[in-house]
């Protein structure tokens, strides 16, 4: 089940989100990527598939993203240092972890950090999916919060 450090109504109503995804694998990246861009209002901004390039691409476009969604385990680095960069981001600005085996440990670390909302790729994409619509004030879904 998908964990949520706040409620999602803040910065819900935008009429576009641009997202920024941290993910490594091509093939997850690419479906991920994906069904974002069928949402209508998600932009797909840029792509990182490792750490540095992540931090990097943060710190050089700091307000120019709504959304980044971040998976941990990443081929080279962390998904977690993206997520420390993130923890100075804007009040309006929201990043969410898509990862795969979660433990409610590394969930509890992942909200933590500052993450809004933790999602199991295997499990809770129709969560996360529901999430992006929810920021973007549709009423067809509303994530489901614990």
């Amino acid at each position: 089940m998908s964990r949520s450090r706040g409620s999602s109504d803040s910065g819900a109503g935008r009429s576009s989100l641009r997202v920024f995804v941290i993910e490594d694998d091509k093939v997850l990246r690419a479906l991920i990527v994906e069904a974002l861009r069928e949402i209508p209002g998600v932009e797909v901004l840029f792509y990182a598939d490792n750490e540095v390039s992540a931090t990097n691409w943060l710190s050089s476009h700091d307000s120019a993203w709504d959304l980044a969604v971040v998976d941990l385990h990443l081929r080279q680095g962390s998904g977690v240092g993206a997520l420390n960069w993130c923890i100075t981001r804007r009040e309006d600005q929201r990043v969410v972890v898509l990862s795969s085996q979660l433990s409610q440990e590394v969930r509890r670390k992942c909200l933590a950090l500052r993450a809004d909302a933790v999602f199991d790729k295997a499990s809770e994409m129709d969560d996360f999916l529901a999430y992006c619509r929810a920021l973007l004030g549709s009423p067809a879904a509303t994530p489901r919060m614990p």
